[in-house]
């Protein structure tokens, strides 16, 4: 696929900020639209079908799979996630937000065709993260297998991100002005 927008790509550690980080970019650059993607994960209590993500059953999930309706698509910490074909190809030639885990993040340059895709990776200390899984009510297993895919996705795919920016608890305007600084530099060199 070919795209001439932006292709900002937002990724990172579990529970690194990235929604966070997500809307307020959306709110600072109103041309900028967000790609929404599917999980087969249960709806948060904050979060809407559509706009969050696309919530399917693991079912319909596997049928658009075998349908092949998903440009990309992985299991992580035991549920599914993608993103469709379609949700590219109706916001084509525009700014593009889209925030997927570190490890497809890595894959974007083979997916879409385009010299105007941006990585950015998020990161926080592991301490954070296990403070923000145990207030989101996970169990100790589940925390500990998100984690441990955190350093293996690193290790593997830390190569494949243009930038990595550290979220420090309670610095999030300063980790914003960080990220917008390196769009608004990135967007200075494009032709």
């Amino acid at each position: 696929m070919e795209n001439s927008g932006l292709l900002l790509i937002l990724t990172g550690k579990t529970a690194s900020g990235k929604d966070t980080i997500m809307q307020m970019l959306l709110s600072k650059y109103p041309n900028l639209q967000r790609v929404t993607t599917s999980t087969s994960r249960p709806k948060r209590d904050n979060e809407k079908d559509g706009l969050d993500y696309y919530f399917l059953t693991g079912e319909e999930f596997n049928k658009k799979i075998g349908k092949g309706d998903f440009i990309e698509h992985v299991e992580y910490g035991g549920h599914l996630y993608g993103t469709e074909k379609t949700e590219i190809a109706k916001v084509f030639n525009t700014n593009l937000i889209w925030r997927i885990d570190p490890s497809r993040a890595s894959q974007i340059r083979q997916f879409i065709k385009s010299a105007n895709v941006l990585v950015i990776y998020l990161t926080v200390s592991d301490q954070v993260i296990l403070e923000r899984l145990q207030k989101r009510g996970l169990s100790q297993a589940e925390i500990q297998t998100r984690m441990q895919q955190d350093k293996i996705f690193w290790n593997q795919f830390k190569d494949s991100y243009d930038f990595v920016v550290e979220n420090v608890p309670g610095k999030l305007n300063q980790t914003f002005n960080k990220i917008a600084q390196i769009i608004e530099s990135h967007r200075s060199k494009q032709p």
